[in-house]
Parts: C-alpha cells; sequence; structure tokens
C-alpha cells in the first residue's frame, strides 16, 4: 500500500517524531552544543575541528538524554506539574523514552572517548548524576538543585578541557553555577504541588515561596555585584565584550521575575523560561570574555 503524505499512518509517525522532539528538547542541546563550540574557540582558537564535532554530539546526547531519563522517572509528577508532555499525555510509552535513554547516554560515552582522559571522566560523572537525578530528588530536591547547576557549569569546564586551558575559566563557571541554582529554586516554586505529593523536598515547600523568590534574588544580586569585581581582578582578554553582555544573565531573569513573584500564572512561567534561556545563551558570549590572553 502507498502511504501518501495524508495518510493516517504518516500523519501518527509525524506526530511520533514530534513527540519524541518534545521529549528530547534539541533546541536546549543545541544551544549548549553551540556555547561549547565558542568557548573551545575562545580558549583556543586553533582546536582541531574534530574536537568541536565530538563535543558536539557528546553535549547534545547527553542534554536530550537527561530530558528523556527524567520524564521517565518523572512521569506521575508531571501528571500534575505538565501534563502536556509526551509519557503523562499517552504519545510515548515509558519504555520508548527509558531506550532513547540509554542509548543516547552510551552513545556520548563513546563519543566522549577520543577527547580524552578527563573530558572522557567528566562525561562519565554527569551521566551518573543526570541517570540517577530523580532518585536523588526524592532523596533532596534541594541537591538536585546543586546537581543541575553543577552539571550546567560543567559544560563551561568541558570546554576548557577540550581547549587544554582547564582553570581559565573558573569564574564563568562559578556565575553559571549561581544562576542555573537561582533558575531552578524558582522552576520549583512553579511545581511545588507536584513536588509536594511525590515527598521531594525543595526550598519552596520546605520553607515556602517567598523563602525560595528571596534567596534566587540574592543569588542574582550576588552576581550582578561580582561583574565589576571580575573586572578590577581579572586579567579579561575581552572586557569589554564581559561588561556588555554579562549583566544580560541576572536582568534576564529578574526582569521577567518580578511579574511572575506578583502574579505566577502559566503565561508569566513560561516567559520566564523564555528570557531565561535567551539571556544564558547571549551571557555565555559575556562570559567568554574573562578568559586570559592566550
Amino acid at each position: 500500500m502507498i502511504i501518501t503524505p495524508s495518510s493516517p499512518n504518516s500523519n501518527d509517525r509525524r506526530s511520533v517524531l514530534r513527540a519524541f522532539a518534545q521529549l528530547f528538547r534539541p533546541t536546549l542541546g543545541i544551544l549548549a552544543a553551540l556555547a561549547e563550540c565558542v568557548t573551545i574557540y575562545a580558549l583556543n582558537p586553533v582546536t582541531p575541528f574534530q574536537q568541536y564535532l565530538l563535543t558536539t554530539t557528546v553535549l547534545i546526547c547527553m542534554t536530550s538524554a537527561s530530558f528523556a531519563i527524567n520524564d521517565y522517572r518523572d512521569v506521575n509528577q508531571d501528571q500534575i506539574n505538565h501534563p502536556e508532555r509526551p509519557l503523562p499525555s499517552g504519545l510515548l510509552s515509558p519504555q520508548q523514552a527509558w531506550c532513547s535513554s540509554v542509548g543516547l547516554f552510551t552513545g556520548a560515552l563513546l563519543v566522549a572517548i577520543p577527547l580524552g582522559l578527563y573530558p572522557f571522566i567528566l562525561v562519565a560523572v554527569s551521566t551518573i548524576l543526570l541517570w540517577n537525578y530523580s532518585h536523588i530528588l526524592t532523596y533532596s530536591g534541594i541537591l538536585g538543585n546543586a546537581i543541575v547547576a553543577a552539571n550546567v557549569a560543567a559544560l563551561i569546564f568541558l570546554g576548557s578541557l577540550v581547549a587544554g586551558r582547564p582553570l581559565s575559566m573558573l569564574y564563568p563557571i562559578c556565575f553559571l553555577f549561581c544562576y542555573i541554582l537561582a533558575k531552578e529554586i524558582i522552576w520549583d516554586i512553579h511545581d511545588a504541588e507536584g513536588d509536594r505529593i511525590q515527598d521531594i523536598v525543595t526550598i519552596a515547600n520546605q520553607w515556602g515561596s517567598r523563602t525560595a523568590f528571596l534567596i534566587a534574588w540574592g543569588l542574582l544580586g550576588m552576581l550582578i555585584i561580582s561583574i565589576p569585581i571580575a573586572l578590577w581582578l581579572l586579567p579579561m582578554s575581552h572586557p569589554y565584550l564581559f561588561l556588555i553582555f554579562s549583566p544580560i544573565v541576572p536582568l534576564s531573569l529578574g526582569i521577567p521575575l518580578i511579574s511572575y513573584q506578583q502574579q505566577p500564572s502559566l503565561k508569566a512561567y513560561r516567559r520566564l523560561t523564555l528570557w531565561g534561556r535567551i539571556g544564558m545563551l547571549l551571557g555565555v558570549i559575556g562570559l567568554l570574555g574573562t578568559a586570559a590572553p592566550i
């Protein structure tokens, strides 16, 4: 039988592909890979193209795998917090999510081998933490926040390892850790009801949303204060790049956070998420200016 583009089977395949795209969130993986490539280039412009290709593949696989395994483990919680996702909505089965996650994590580990021993160890440790993230959440959601922040910051560290300058990006690593930690605390405010049902201890459901907002604002304020201090103390290769772009990171989250704190609606939450991603991408460009001259 010939299947035309408008046939039911063709539509079903497109629906499955869209569901997998929603499961893997490829946009975030691509953004992480682009940020990593920029990091490598800023630290060592003569890095072979093969290193860029391998690193990009590792990051896209790991990012997609982590979303898949988390959705697999959080399907009951997502029925409350995110019922539109592929697993709670029934578009994909839990087995499909689990198998795809295993395949992608395995692929990331294999591709990381040619990058060298230390990049491979970093990828392996991140894989273990991401695979067990949902289990860690049942022990402590606050620890889970720190692990997510550490894994995002590790992206910059991986780039510095691939470029052969592992200690040159310590400030951006700490900066991103605090920024992502603030974001995770805010996301927990949105997910407080589902977390509470699953007995996940977060700042929002342990001490209330007001305390969570205060801690998030404290972290963002600390980042803003650190910018002039870094300009004064660090020998930067591109200080003006850092000065222009790095304030975008806390401001892109802080400005929509004001609206979300006043009225925590779904629309305000999505706006907060969108601007947070845009700000992080632009901010990475500024943070790369902190690299010391070669």
